[in-house]
């Protein structure tokens, strides 16, 4: 009875090196191509050559944008660090939002939004269309932004009055070319006619002081006022601050 069952115990050894053949196979494969590439970094083996930065721009350059991001690449696809970029893209003043994606196999596609300014900001910075300020390195006064002054940190309250002047305004043919706000709270405000209005008289910018207190009730007053004084000639100061009233003073001639 022993000697049968030895060759029984022999096929049976067999059979399971003949089963794990294949899974040693594998396992000498991986150890030996960790081998080979122990020395090789995944940069090397799968860089990013290929950067393209998507969206409209009016006013940043896509070339120095795509300068930047290349700059900053270290690692490759997969261990490219995109915050690090980000950060760095986002710092540039025209930049409002920016967001990267890979692209395999070796690209970064960066999607970027621009600041839309809508008003200067104290000589040095804008407005956008959120009330937000942003100072780029050079102002470009050829836009014809209306212009706005105020204390640092008050630039959300002018803006917001600003709003109501082109509502309470919307229905006059005058535009609203300048409006500050003083280190006394005070308002004033520089009108001028737009070129859809005809007048005889020579209509030029008037300055208007609406003070600093009931400046929306001024302000309504002097929508009213505004077309009956269309006719005076060389109007140069329209003062709100009186409770009942109010003064105009000519330019000199």
């Amino acid at each position: 009875m022993k000697r049968k069952n030895k060759p029984s115990l022999l096929k049976q050894i067999s059979k399971k090196v003949i089963k794990t053949l294949p899974v040693l196979s594998i396992a000498a494969l991986v150890i030996y191509v960790g081998v080979l590439v122990k020395d090789v970094e995944l940069p090397v083996m799968l860089p990013v050559t290929n950067v393209e930065v998507l969206g409209e721009l009016n006013f940043l350059d896509k070339e120095q944008l795509e300068a930047i991001v290349i700059s900053n690449v270290t690692g490759g696809y997969f261990t490219v660090d995109l915050n690090k970029i980000h950060d760095k893209l986002a710092q540039q003043p025209w930049v409002k939002s920016v967001s990267l994606r890979r692209k395999w196999p070796a690209s970064l596609d960066v999607s970027v939004s621009e600041h839309e300014p809508v008003a200067y900001w104290n000589n040095d910075g804008y407005i956008n269309e959120d009330g937000e300020v942003f100072k780029p390195e050079s102002i470009d006064g050829e836009l014809g932004l209306p212009i706005l002054n105020g204390p640092e940190g008050h630039h959300n309250n002018v803006w917001k009055f600003m709003n109501v002047l082109y509502q309470e305004m919307a229905l006059l043919e005058y535009e609203i070319v300048r409006l500050d706000l003083d280190e006394r709270r005070a308002w004033q405000l520089i009108v001028t006619a737009n070129e859809n209005v005809k007048v005889s008289s020579e209509i030029d910018m008037i300055n208007v002081k609406l003070g600093r207190f009931d400046t929306e009730k001024r302000l309504q007053r002097f929508v009213r006022i505004l077309p009956a004084l269309v006719d005076k000639n060389g109007i140069k100061v329209i003062d709100m601050r009186y409770p009942n009233g109010f003064a105009v003073q000519i330019k000199e001639t």
